[in-house]
């Protein structure tokens, strides 16, 4: 017959035997994830169905600027992928302070596009060189080049891609309060296949229809909209680690990241305008770029 001890051992056993059911179950927060003051869990993660894979979706970063007469022509053939590739491509206008061809027009122009950011992501992709360029979901070109200045050739370079499935699936969704302007983005990534190389994700906040001066095949066009520029990047420009939980099929990681607009200043941003591109890359030698989507911030 048991006695008192084991009855009560295997009691406590049975207990913590069904702590740890109950716990698998539940969402799960990475260590070291700093909850103190009453402050929201930022990263979380668990384990849901495998779902369905997503159509991949294209990122272009394309250096431009205000001065660069070619600039409009690169982002026209931007615009053409898109229109015949819809909700496949997406795009930000990245307008470096280390180019001459990104200063304001003066005298003219009523904004500065440039941000200290932009060439820091510039960095990472090799550098400043010629404008117009784009960086095609962060893959080198024939070059060994993450920017490729042959606008014309983009399309013979993205048209593989779209008939590829991602190994993560991305959602993305914006809560904007106006009552304290502030903005809080919840995404969700969900792998769709065992992934093994680390992860991480990068999140953009970009304008459209923004009228202002550009050089326009040498035409200083006025009211030339500019579409997609940079705004900010709510995450470190190097991404937010997707490393901190397994990253296999079926394993959902959530990250909530709240910023504050800018609506005040010469530079303030058009809310009504304004929309979050979250991507999910690789980070070193291949930074390949594996899924984007965007939201509208409000």
């Amino acid at each position: 017959m048991m006695n008192k001890k084991n009855k009560l051992f295997g009691a406590l056993l049975a207990f913590a035997f069904t702590g740890i059911l109950f716990t698998s179950c539940e969402e799960q927060t990475p260590p070291g994830l700093d909850l103190g003051g009453g402050a929201k869990v930022a990263d979380s993660s668990f384990v849901a169905p495998i779902q369905a894979k997503q159509d991949k979706v294209i990122f272009i970063e394309e250096l431009t600027g205000v001065d660069c007469a070619n600039c409009p022509k690169a982002y026209t053939a931007i615009k053409n992928m898109s229109a015949a590739n819809p909700g496949r491509i997406l795009s930000v206008g990245l307008h470096p302070p280390s180019s001459g061809f990104t200063e304001p027009i003066p005298g003219k122009s009523k904004y500065d596009f440039r941000h200290p950011k932009v060439d820091d992501i510039a960095k990472k992709l090799g550098g400043v060189g010629a404008l117009p360029a784009g960086s095609l979901n962060r893959e080198k070109n024939s070059n060994d080049k993450f920017f490729d200045s042959d606008y014309n050739a983009w399309i013979s370079r993205v048209t593989p891609w779209l008939s590829q499935t991602t190994p993560v699936n991305l959602k993305v969704e914006s809560f904007y309060a106006a009552d304290n302007n502030t903005c809080e983005v919840v995404t969700q990534i969900a792998f769709t296949e065992d992934v093994t190389t680390d992860m991480f994700l990068t999140i953009y906040v970009v304008e459209d229809d923004i009228k202002d001066y550009q050089n326009d095949g040498g035409f200083k066009n006025p009211d030339y909209k500019h579409q997609h520029v940079f705004r900010e990047s709510i995450t470190s420009v190097a991404g937010s680690s997707l490393n901190y939980a397994d990253k296999n099929a079926g394993t959902v990681l959530q990250k909530r990241i709240e910023f504050t607009p800018v609506t005040e200043g010469d530079n303030g941003w058009n809310l009504d305008n304004c929309h979050i591109i979250a991507f999910v890359h690789k980070s070193g030698t291949d930074q390949a770029i594996v899924h984007a989507q965007d939201v509208n911030l409000k």
